[in-house]
């Protein structure tokens, strides 16, 4: 499959906030990091697009990591594409990620509620790869109970 599941953050998703949004943005550790709340709303769809991110340089390609963080459950009529695989089923707080310089990508919400999501780009970091080797291995990291929440 052309998408990587990298774990789960435990958080109360209800209210999504700058704040939020910035606190697990900083978990990942992502150098250069840009957040990107994404809202579809019903009857929107992007269309297969292959991504260029053009604000990084070209020669550290390899290291720019995009994840993708589910802020809301999958409801039917959600979905996206990766490559040739779909990907459905997802619950809130649910880590991501894929080859986004080589993977066409689309999604689509033909459901009856908006389906969000956190993106994060960035260049991978010591601290980025640390955070990522934990959730691998621990698949769930609690947002609200300390700093460290392993």
């Amino acid at each position: 499959m052309s998408i990587t599941k990298l774990g789960k953050i435990i958080g109360d998703w209800n209210h999504i906030d700058d704040a939020l949004i910035q606190k697990v943005s900083n978990l990942f550790g992502l150098k250069d990091c840009i957040n990107r709340l994404d809202t579809q709303n019903p009857t929107e769809v992007k269309v297969l697009q292959l991504d260029s991110l053009e604000h990084h340089s070209a020669e550290y390609m390899f290291m720019v990591n995009k994840i993708v963080v589910h802020l809301t459950d999958w409801e039917p009529g959600h979905f996206y594409c990766y490559g040739k695989d779909l990907h459905t089923g997802w619950t809130a707080g649910e880590v991501y990620s894929y080859n986004w310089y080589d993977t066409p990508h689309a999604s689509a919400n033909a459901g009856d509620n908006p389906r969000i999501t956190l993106e994060m780009i960035g260049t991978t970091t010591a601290e980025s790869k640390e955070f990522l080797a934990r959730l691998k291995r621990f698949d769930t990291y609690h947002l609200e109970l300390k700093e460290n929440s392993w």
